[in-house]
């Protein structure tokens, strides 16, 4: 079962599109109302960072870790990403906590 927005994977599409253009826009979404997704290329042409953003009272070593629920939603905006040729990682890590919301992060591999 999907549980991604369209208006997310909307964005993830247009992200590839722009990929393949040589200008793939930034993607920042909003998942559900305590979840959002980032995406930015690096400007290598090679990489870019996706960032999941999420409130929670506890902080897990990678995102998945959250639970099965959680995973469905990296697990639609992955599976979008990869119908563009892009590779996700295999885990996005705990990076920091910024005024109570916790970042994960992971590096794409760019087509």
């Amino acid at each position: 079962m999907n549980h991604v927005p369209n208006e997310a994977l909307a964005a993830v599409d247009a992200f590839g599109e722009g990929h393949l253009r040589g200008d793939p826009p930034a993607v920042r979404e909003r998942l559900r109302s305590d979840l959002r997704v980032r995406i930015t290329a690096n400007g290598d042409g090679q990489t870019a960072l996706c960032r999941f953003e999420t409130e929670h009272a506890r902080a897990p070593p990678t995102l998945r870790d959250r639970g099965s629920f959680l995973a469905t939603y990296v697990d639609g905006i992955d599976e979008r990403l990869r119908e563009w040729g892009v590779e996700p990682p295999e885990a996005y890590e705990y990076r920091e906590t910024v005024d109570g919301t916790h970042r994960y992060e992971g590096t794409l591999s760019l087509p």
